[in-house]
């Protein structure tokens, strides 16, 4: 007898134990994050062509006395760069300028650099998944939390880090 009631109040501590900690994960998402960084294998393989296709045209230029050629090759050289600093600029101002807000009563918000968005959030504790609905779609997403950080693993690659934000 005395072991079974021991083994019901060690059963009923771990399962407290279990859904406090649940529970704590959950409410760790509530309030407002800003982007860290982000990696994005796209963004990163884009960048590598473009600093390989900016060093072979600066040698073609280097190479060649043809005018034409070189006039080309100056063109395409320019246009590479711009695209390039557009880029940066871009996941730049992406990183600076969203904002998501978590709120206790499943509304969520995004503030980013296409717009606001709501919609309504909810998060899996066992499968530390996030699912957001906004205007109609549904995404999830694996949720891991360091300390004050939240990192949204979109795949094995690719991951945005968040912050809690004051603003």
């Amino acid at each position: 007898m005395k072991k079974s009631v021991f083994g019901i109040m060690a059963f009923a501590v771990i399962m407290t134990s279990a859904n406090s900690c649940a529970k704590h994960e959950k409410d760790q998402l509530i309030g407002k994050w800003r982007i860290a960084s982000v990696e994005f294998q796209q963004f990163k393989q884009q960048a590598m062509y473009d600093e390989q296709q900016i060093a072979m045209l600066q040698d073609s230029i280097k190479a060649n006395t043809d005018t034409a050629k070189l006039s080309r090759f100056q063109r395409i050289l320019e246009n590479t760069q711009k695209r390039a600093e557009q880029m940066k600029q871009q996941q730049d101002t992406m990183i600076a300028k969203s904002r998501w807000e978590f709120m206790s009563n499943g509304d969520f918000k995004a503030s980013e650099m296409q717009g606001e968005n709501k919609g309504i959030w909810s998060y899996d504790e066992d499968k530390g998944i996030l699912f957001t609905i906004i205007d109609e779609r549904t995404s999830s997403v694996h949720v891991k939390f360091k300390a004050d950080t939240m990192v949204l693993e979109l795949d094995s690659l690719n991951y945005m880090k968040f912050v809690k934000s004051t603003d």
